[in-house]
């Protein structure tokens, strides 16, 4: 769990995918699509005046409340605690299949950063992050994802990591990888069919966007 372990927290439960929106830059047209495709909108402290902006209602707002700015009146999770971000209140607040995440890789370079640290401290939940090009997620311990032969295929080690692979150009067999030493990005599929098994440690993957809903398919089913 992450920072949140130690205190006591009303959470809120959806039996559908959430789409979670922060308050970096995101392309909201683009966006559209998997906004419409979302029963249910959260937004996360300034998100939630990202999305008004955009013509996006929320279903909630959940932070601090130290960055929102505009009217908005529906539900409002108001959690004042500085020892997590905004993105972190939404994930230990919200129970839910899937998490969706626009609006977090874009924008303040340590927020992106504390984005990424946060998916490793929640490795039980199923978080997507959307970014301008790409998408990311936590590597669970074993994946299989169907993806076009020479696709951008990148992983990035959070700790020490030690991890198999098939259908990679680049296999990640018997690589000491950390943050400081070997990393794996700029690798590139070399089947229709990429899988990974890791044996220690964080991994965050990174896939460009057309590949969203491969990578949706693979955390869910």
């Amino acid at each position: 769990m992450g920072n949140n372990q130690h205190k006591t927290v009303n959470t809120v439960e959806f039996d559908t995918p959430v789409l979670l929106i922060g308050g970096g830059f995101w392309d909201s047209e683009g966006a559209q699509p998997k906004v419409d495709s979302f029963p249910t909108i959260i937004c996360a402290d300034s998100g939630g005046a990202a999305a008004i902006n955009a013509g996006i209602t929320p279903d909630m707002i959940i932070g601090d409340m130290d960055s929102f700015t505009g009217a908005y009146y529906g539900k409002v999770i108001h959690l004042p605690e500085q020892d997590t971000t905004d993105f972190e209140k939404c994930l230990y607040t919200v129970i839910a299949p899937l998490y969706v995440g626009c609006g977090f890789l874009g924008g303040r370079l340590d927020h992106v950063l504390a984005a990424l640290s946060v998916l490793c401290r929640y490795p039980e939940k199923t978080v997507i992050l959307v970014g301008e090009k790409d998408v990311c997620f936590l590597c669970p311990k074993e994946i299989t994802i169907d993806i076009e032969q020479g696709a951008r295929f990148s992983v990035f080690p959070m700790t020490d990591v030690c991890m198999r692979s098939a259908g990679l150009e680049w296999p990640l067999d018997g690589l000491d990888m950390s943050p400081t030493t070997q990393i794996a990005t700029s690798n590139r599929t070399s089947d229709g069919q990429v899988t990974l098994s890791v044996d220690k440690g964080d991994a965050i993957v990174m896939v460009p966007l057309a590949y969203m809903d491969a990578v949706i398919s693979a955390l869910t089913d």
